[in-house]
């Protein structure tokens, strides 16, 4: 409101109006500028624990829950940025022998677009919460992990919530 109040109020001739010009300038580029450093944080985050040895293989009853949630009409249940994650290829991806990481760090939730687009980070990692998890969030958390390329799937969290016991939860 200020600035459109600036740009209009300002006569174009004016000195002035080169500095409305600038200000709206610098502030697109902190606003771009932010959004790519927490992309990239993101992306390094989890890269960084792709590196780690994994603390376990998957379990079948994960297996068995990843399957289960991966269902198409259970899309809305994976949809941490209004695009649907595929857990069925995730699995697929992670290869014969998926491996399970261990994640620490405090739970971050941001959101962006009015609210609509919203990421959820655990120790920085973009994280995949199914339902039922979040109510065993504390302010430092230790999660086990599926990493899925950026992000990773909640497996088990703070040793009181694991994922083959969400669907319980939902019947």
């Amino acid at each position: 409101m200020v600035f459109l109040v600036m740009l209009f109020g300002i006569p174009h001739n004016s000195p002035w109006f080169g500095l409305v010009l600038l200000y709206l300038l610098l502030g697109a580029l902190y606003v771009v500028g932010a959004i790519l450093w927490m992309a990239l944080r993101s992306r390094g985050a989890a890269a960084a624990l792709g590196r780690t040895p994994p603390v376990r293989a998957l379990l079948p009853r994960e297996k068995e829950a990843l399957d289960w949630f991966g269902q198409p009409e259970r899309a809305i249940w994976r949809m941490p940025r209004g695009n649907v994650v595929d857990l069925l290829a995730a699995v697929r991806a992670a290869g014969a022998a998926p491996s399970v990481h261990a994640l620490s760090g405090p739970f971050v939730r941001t959101a962006s677009a009015g609210g609509y687009e919203r990421r959820d980070c655990i120790g920085g990692v973009e994280v995949l919460l199914l339902p039922g998890a979040e109510q065993h969030l504390r302010p430092g958390n230790d999660a086990d992990v599926l990493l899925c390329g950026r992000f990773a799937v909640v497996l088990a969290l703070n040793n009181t919530w694991r994922i083959d016991q969400a669907r319980s939860l939902l019947k």
